[in-house]
């Protein structure tokens, strides 16, 4: 089974890690510094889940059920879902620091968001081996 997780390890954790996006004009990339976070009561106050968290829900109540995989989202409740987890996501520079100077793009924030959202994608495997 292993050890447990130190404080120190989980110290390192939150520190981040360092990844690329697009820059401002889509022709390269810049690094910033992200922290995965939890984004269950952000998605559940908008009233938004992901289709792969649906279908995980509904297995744990109903047993195998196919949920539609249309996208049935409110743009007017995504753009601040989305802003609201970049900003809690970017730790260096940080999101205001950032919105200051040159406000980010819908790219760079989805592709934070994509980084954050990885997440849930991860629950998959580790469901299918426990």
């Amino acid at each position: 089974m292993g050890r447990v997780i130190t404080i120190e390890e989980i110290k390192q954790r939150a520190q981040g890690e360092i990844i690329q996006i697009p820059d401002w004009d889509n022709k390269g990339t810049i690094n910033v510094r992200v922290r995965m976070v939890d984004v269950t009561g952000k998605l559940l106050t908008a009233g938004i889940l992901p289709n792969n968290l649906k279908l995980e829900v509904a297995k744990a109540f109903d047993g195998d059920v196919k949920i539609d995989d249309k996208i049935d989202v409110n743009i007017s409740k995504m753009i601040p879902l989305l802003d609201a987890i970049v900003s809690e996501a970017l730790i260096e520079p940080s999101y205001e620091e950032i919105q200051k100077i040159l406000p980010l793009t819908l790219n760079q924030k989805l592709t934070i968001f994509n980084y954050v959202m990885g997440e849930t994608k991860q629950l998959e495997p580790f469901r299918e081996k426990h």
